[in-house]
């Protein structure tokens, strides 16, 4: 039976990922884009945007990855036209979900990409199950450029991350290499702590979602990045799309999650030295070794970590819901 599904988030984590599965599995998918954007609006005004679509397109479902500002007003109304709407903690962490826990009190369903929370949600009577990110062939693919770099980092600058940086990205930085750097809060007047300012030339701007498959296929290297090591399944987005373009070799300071979920398909430095031993291993592979290795991983999260089977997670749950 085909649904027809509301996504409230208009992310491209929703529209290149989790609704291209919903669309490819046969469902009818609306997102809350142009007109009806939410995020940029009150509460109040968010909510009124919502129940005007719920009463213009029949819904069986409403799927949420709550961005900052989120109106619990739009759970309730689906709750009162009996609607199910399940939510995606994305920022759980086993030390830190206080938002997936928030909203875990309005939601018919949750799904995490954090194993450690799933016990805190059953405790509390609530139907919950892990989804992690994943990828979509569509969209994450590697494509022909004459372009070469030699290594690449798509990350913001979080400050959580500023012992991850000082340890495993700026000594790639400093050594010389040919690095170019994409995301927020690097920038040159950047007051913070950990910045990019003594390496001017390294920063290339903000660098869209959209550019992804370019710049991963024009890289030899893929820098990454995680906000967090306790979790045996918890990741950034970046190394399922990494891996899925194809392109570069993804070298990530190592987690738990990441040496669970990709085995030998990116190297994971532990230290310094290895983070610095791992980048000229990389760089001294023949083109040829490079795209045999890159080509195994992209074929490993297209089989295991597609957006259609995280899709299908979420079908099964509105199909065995119990209010």
């Amino acid at each position: 039976m085909s649904l027809k599904i509301l996504c409230t988030n208009n992310s491209q984590l929703i529209k290149q990922g989790i609704a291209s599965g919903f669309r490819n599995l046969g469902h009818e998918v609306f997102i809350m884009d142009g007109e009806y954007q939410l995020w940029d609006k009150s509460k109040e005004v968010q909510v009124e945007i919502f129940k005007d679509f719920i009463e213009n397109n029949p819904i069986d479902m409403v799927f949420s990855e709550c961005f900052a500002n989120f109106a619990e007003g739009i759970f309730e109304h689906t709750k009162e036209k009996g609607i199910f709407h399940a939510y995606w903690a994305i920022e759980d962490t086993p030390h830190d979900h206080w938002i997936g826990d928030y909203w875990s009190d309005y939601a018919d369903f949750v799904f995490t990409t954090t194993a450690e929370c799933l016990p805190n949600y059953w405790n509390k009577g609530i139907q919950a199950e892990l989804m992690l990110f994943g990828c979509n062939p569509k969209f994450h693919k590697r494509i022909d450029t004459d372009i070469q770099r030699d290594i690449v980092l798509i990350a913001n600058n979080y400050e959580r991350r500023f012992n991850q940086t000082k340890k495993f990205i700026l000594p790639v930085v400093e050594r010389g290499y040919d690095v170019s750097i994409f995301g927020n809060e690097w920038w040159m007047d950047s007051d913070r702590d950990v910045n990019l300012i003594n390496h001017a030339s390294v920063y290339k701007g903000y660098g869209a979602y959209e550019d992804l498959p370019y710049l991963y296929s024009s890289s030899k290297l893929i820098l990454g990045q995680n906000l967090d090591d306790a979790s045996i399944t918890q990741t950034s987005m970046r190394p399922f799309e990494a891996l899925a373009i194809g392109g570069g070799i993804l070298v990530s300071p190592y987690t738990k999650a990441q040496e669970y979920l990709f085995h030998d398909h990116v190297y994971l430095p532990k230290n310094t030295d290895e983070m610095l031993s791992m980048v000229d291993e990389v760089l001294n592979m023949t083109d040829r070794q490079r795209k045999q290795k890159a080509k195994k991983a992209q074929q490993f999260v297209y089989k295991y970590h597609n957006y259609d089977l995280r899709a299908a997670q979420v079908i099964n749950a509105y199909h065995g819901h119990k209010p």
